[in-house]
């Protein structure tokens, strides 16, 4: 009796457990600017090129902003807001590449019509889905975020987190399945429970 509750719980518990972080690398000049409708802040970055993602469907909203030449002088150029949505999987390494211009002319290109190679750490391909913004507007001064969400209410895109709710109620449930089967056990089971359970802490 002890064994089956033991293996039962084993099961809600690793239910409940929280799924490791891909990592996501990508070009200097990539800059990432909203994942998943929120804007991304210092906390995502493990590197200055590198972020990490949380698995399932994502959508990065993200600019391009490089050095070129026009007229023999230096400048930035600030692509628009790219959105590309494509599925991270567990524990996964991504990267991110773009084929670099080097004048104004082939930038504006870029911008018309942006080439990007999506990748895993062994070099197999990834799917993915890309749209371009056509907004004007200083960078510093650009709301993405909302950007985004305008753009996802006129295409009809429901973001992942925006079921975090179901989710929600879902590991509640779990969580009153394991009161409710470790409140059926004996003092003994209970005992031998705990045991367990310290033994297996990650």
């Amino acid at each position: 009796m002890f064994k089956k509750s033991l293996i039962s719980m084993g099961l809600l518990l690793s239910a409940t457990a929280v799924q490791a972080a891909s990592q996501f690398d990508f070009q200097t000049e990539i800059e990432p600017q909203v994942v998943n409708g929120k804007a991304v802040n210092s906390s995502w970055f493990s590197d200055v090129d590198q972020l990490q993602l949380h698995p399932g469907a994502t959508q990065l909203g993200f600019t391009v902003g490089q050095i070129v030449f026009e007229d023999g002088k230096r400048r930035k150029f600030n692509s628009r807001l790219m959105i590309m949505s494509f599925d991270v999987q567990d524990e996964q390494t991504y990267q991110l590449n773009y084929k670099k211009f080097r004048t104004i002319e082939e930038a504006n290109k870029f911008n018309d019509d942006p080439t990007f190679e999506l990748k895993t750490e062994d070099g197999k391909p990834v799917e993915f889905k890309l749209a371009v913004l056509d907004k004007n507007g200083m960078q510093g001064f650009r709301d993405y975020e909302a950007e985004i969400t305008e753009f996802n209410k006129t295409t009809g895109v429901v973001l992942a987190g925006e079921s975090a709710t179901a989710v929600t109620v879902d590991a509640s449930k779990v969580s009153l399945g394991i009161k409710q089967q470790f409140a059926n056990m004996s003092r003994e089971e209970q005992q031998a429970f705990m045991q367990w359970a310290m033994q297996n802490l990650k």
